[in-house]
């Protein structure tokens, strides 16, 4: 019996490893063919996520999660507070969130690139 539970969580465990291995494998084809395509999509990409900004009075705490710096805790926060105090008027009013009180003035201002409340 034992022999048999070791096959289905090893069988178990290749299931769920096998999505996340597929990805990288790709790359390492398509990176081993065609290395400055790779790089410059790459950097198009990377150049396109940092021009679109996060609207912290339409998003999810979901979409909020995605900023860099924002932990599900923060993302929580400020869809709670939005609920609770409405829309907010600018960025500023982040300081009014719980757990952004505190935070350091550079750290508020890489927040603040990354977000919009259009």
């Amino acid at each position: 019996m034992s022999f048999y539970r070791t096959l289905l969580a090893t069988l178990a465990a290749v299931a769920i490893a096998s999505p996340v291995f597929a990805d990288d494998s790709t790359m390492q084809n398509t990176s081993g063919s065609n290395d400055s395509t790779m790089q410059s999509s790459s950097s198009e990409q990377s150049s396109t996520a940092t021009e679109s900004k996060v609207n912290v009075n339409k998003a999810t705490a979901k979409d909020l999660m995605k900023v860099k710096g924002l932990n599900a805790a923060k993302a929580r926060a400020i869809v709670a507070y939005r609920k609770k105090h409405g829309d907010f008027k600018s960025l500023d009013d982040l300081a009014n969130v719980k757990g952004f009180k505190k935070m350091k003035p550079d750290m508020m201002k890489e927040l603040q690139d990354q977000l919009s409340v259009d």
